[in-house]
């Protein structure tokens, strides 16, 4: 694998109203692990992921996260991973920074509600 230096020119934004997606690695570029900053204004759906991990560290703002039932106020510096096949959402004005590990791929994501 090449070293990669990325302008954030480069990088598009993924806009699904509530939600924006950058990515930061494509799947070119590393085929097991997604890297983006996601912002988050609103109540994201709750999910279930069932193909890999997730982690988000908060760059910006707060919000709450619900994983399993229990709900967690997170603001800038927190740490959140969310293991393999938990149910979760999140809500606030959030940016933050997602890793998945393996890739992020919505043919593992389950909907559990239409928020």
């Amino acid at each position: 694998m090449k070293y990669l230096i990325r302008n954030e020119k480069e990088i598009s934004v993924q806009d699904y109203g509530y939600i924006k997606v950058k990515q930061l690695l494509n799947q070119e570029d590393i085929d097991n692990l997604s890297v983006a900053i996601v912002e988050i204004n609103g109540t994201n759906k709750k999910i279930i992921n069932k193909r890999g991990d997730a982690i988000y560290y908060v760059l910006k703002g707060s919000g709450l996260f619900e994983i399993n039932g229990s709900k967690e106020i997170v603001r800038v510096g927190d740490l959140i991973f969310i293991p393999k096949g938990s149910e979760y959402f999140d809500s606030g004005n959030l940016t933050m920074l997602s890793i998945n590990n393996p890739r992020y791929d919505s043919k593992f994501i389950e909907y559990l509600s239409e928020n």
